[in-house]
């Protein structure tokens, strides 16, 4: 019986219910609910999610639905992605996704944890708090639900970010899949202001994003000047870190604060101001594309360069070659004539005096 309730109600179409089967469908269902064992992991999480969605659709009441939502955040690091993927039946034109039930189950997650964290276990000792990886696998469920529902084009800005900022810090090694939730929902919504586009990019920390999201984001367009510039010069700094914290390029760059509020109220984004940040983008650009290809070719290099030896400076060009004077040009020319010598075997004199024969030359009389 329990198993034709599930596939009438979730059919290929959905099955117009008279008022005396619905009412009877619902009282069956918050029976199974209120006979479902107490303790934890005696279901998956698969069941419960099933449960909740037959339950939102058959309207039951609060309590039945509140039940569920808790017992699913209590194992929800037993979910994936389909478990929370509950669709909203209000069919009023909202959101594809119930939204707002994940969020509630998220922050029942939470209020789990953070009452484990303060005892470590209950009065039964039956609960001991999950390790940190746990944590990690809900964050990471989280932030792939949210790229799954960024492309819904009712899903509005305070919606994402209420639920972006439910996942903790701790449980976010990387920024890379909030990164792609950001980035999905920009491009799904274009007609963000930029005062919209800032908040949203605020919920993700530019210094957590690894190599390949920081060289998408250099090049995004849909993110704001300000992201872009932090995101070069976060990655101009990893790339020192590496070389050994040297300046390579024999410059100072710019200092930019560690996280920039990027919405506050006394923010202007005045015309002179977009112009200089967008010119020290592109300087940060070229300098990260010269700090990659200096960091290849120490990495390819094979040769050591001796202690003793400088390498040639590239900021001192070569000394031209001076042209030969007109004085010099004449005395090379006189000098062409000195194996002439008169008949009396003497060679002519420069002017001041005769020069003398050489000694090794061997004068005839004839």
């Amino acid at each position: 019986m329990r198993r034709n309730l599930f596939e009438e109600i979730f059919g290929k179409a959905r099955k117009k219910i008279e008022p005396k089967q619905e009412h009877e469908k619902r009282v069956i269902l918050e029976t199974i609910v209120s006979l479902l064992p107490r303790e934890k992991n005696a279901m998956s999480v698969s069941f419960l999610s099933m449960l909740l969605r037959a339950a939102i659709y058959l309207e039951t009441t609060v309590a039945c639905r509140l039940d569920l939502e808790k017992r699913m955040g209590l194992q929800l690091g037993q979910a994936v992605l389909d478990d929370l993927l509950i669709p909203s039946f209000s069919f009023t034109g909202d959101t594809l996704f119930d939204v707002d039930t994940v969020q509630r189950i998220m922050m029942n997650y939470l209020d789990y944890e953070l009452e484990a964290a303060r005892l470590g276990y209950n009065a039964d000792e039956e609960y001991v708090s999950p390790p940190p990886s746990d944590m990690e696998r809900v964050g990471k469920l989280m932030e792939s639900y949210l790229a799954e529902i960024a492309s819904d084009r009712n899903l509005s800005v305070s919606r994402f970010i209420a639920l972006a900022e439910l996942i903790p810090e701790q449980a976010r090694v990387t920024e890379d899949g909030m990164y792609r939730a950001i980035d999905i929902y920009l491009k799904a919504h274009p007609a963000l202001t930029d005062m919209e586009r800032k908040k949203v990019c605020s919920l993700m920390d530019c210094q957590k994003l690894s190599r390949e999201a920081c060289a998408h984001a250099a090049q995004n367009d849909r993110l704001p000047v300000q992201i872009v510039v932090q995101v070069l010069y976060y990655e101009q700094q990893r790339l020192r870190d590496v070389m050994g914290g040297g300046n390579l390029m024999g410059g100072e760059s710019p200092s930019l604060p560690q996280k920039l509020n990027l919405y506050s109220a006394d923010y202007h984004s005045a015309p002179d101001e977009v112009v200089s940040l967008r010119r020290e983008n592109e300087d940060l650009k070229i300098e990260l594309v010269k700090m990659r290809m200096r960091l290849k070719q120490l990495e390819k290099s094979a040769e050591i360069i001796p202690s003793g030896s400088t390498p040639p400076s590239a900021d001192k060009p070569p000394l031209p070659r001076s042209k030969p004077s007109f004085i010099n040009s004449v005395s090379k020319k006189l000098g062409r004539l000195y194996p002439f010598v008169r008949a009396d075997g003497v060679k002519p004199s420069d002017g001041k005096g005769r020069i003398k024969p050489s000694r090794n030359r061997r004068h005839s009389i004839s």
